[in-house]
């Protein structure tokens, strides 16, 4: 990969909490074809897989989720949101 990731859809996606702070994390990871995850760091070898995890704990970094908080992923009715990944030439 040459470039950092986009996202898009109709229009910009939408996360909204039920309280006023809290930690969202999001991990890009390459699945290999035996099933092997490793963390994308690195360029994705031919016939293998991207797989997107989003998520409120990463046991790396401090995080803020209060008590009882929730967050509500949506996309925009027109369109559904996708990530695009740019190749690298070969």
């Amino acid at each position: 990969m040459s470039r950092g990731l986009t996202t898009g859809g109709g229009s910009p996606d939408k996360v909204t909490g039920t309280e006023e702070s809290g930690t969202l994390v999001a991990h890009l990871y390459d699945v290999g074809p035996l099933g092997l995850v490793r963390l994308v760091s690195h360029d994705v070898p031919s016939g293998h897989r991207l797989a997107l995890v989003v998520n409120t704990v990463d046991p790396l970094r401090i995080e803020h989720n209060p008590s009882g908080a929730q967050l509500t992923f949506s996309s925009p009715r027109r369109g559904s949101s996708y990530v695009s990944v740019p190749l690298r030439e070969q």
